[in-house]
């Protein structure tokens, strides 16, 4: 009896180690389309933000103001910068702003000076009148704005954002 045992447990363990060795060798085939730019999302900034298909046509598809898509490509449509939403789905630069990531404190000083105010920006980078920040404050930051212009904005605030060159320090923190 027990050398039936031992025989059906050695079976059973190699009958398993096969399967296991069968199932490691299958090979599936992924769509290109269906990788997407690590990051990279779009936030709508206008009421309602219609999408478009390849060609730039309009569908009957809208999205809702403040709402957050991951982009999987960046394309120039007639002239217009577009992120693709979903397949043949794209949505126009002029109804959304791409950012990334990038969680960090930061210190910020006025790039006129020490004793200056630091100039806070909305989404569409134009200066905000009525905010300002203290020069050698700190930060928390989540999202980075890059645009045509080499210089990265920082989000400090819901639609606040800090240029780049008034930035004098950064801390990263990583988990593993």
């Amino acid at each position: 009896m027990m050398k039936k045992s031992i025989l059906f447990l050695v079976c059973a363990l190699l009958g398993t180690g096969s399967a296991l060795t069968a199932a490691s060798t299958t090979v599936t085939d992924v769509n290109a389309q269906s990788v997407t730019q690590k990051g990279n999302y779009a936030q709508v900034s206008s009421d309602q933000a219609p999408l478009y298909d390849q060609n730039g046509t309009r569908t009957n598809v809208a999205l809702q103001k403040d709402s957050t898509w991951q982009v999987a490509k960046t394309e120039s449509i007639n002239g217009t910068k577009y992120f693709q939403v979903s397949p043949n789905q794209f949505l126009s630069s002029k109804d959304s702003f791409a950012y990334k990531n990038r969680r960090m404190i930061i210190k910020v000083q006025s790039i006129d000076g020490a004793d200056k105010p630091v100039n806070v920006y909305d989404h569409n980078l134009v200066q905000k009148n009525n905010v300002s920040i203290e020069s050698g404050s700190k930060w928390a930051t989540d999202t980075e704005i890059n645009t045509s212009n080499p210089v990265p904005f920082l989000r400090i605030a819901p639609d606040e954002y800090v240029a780049m060159y008034d930035v004098v320090e950064q801390s990263f923190s990583a988990t593993i």
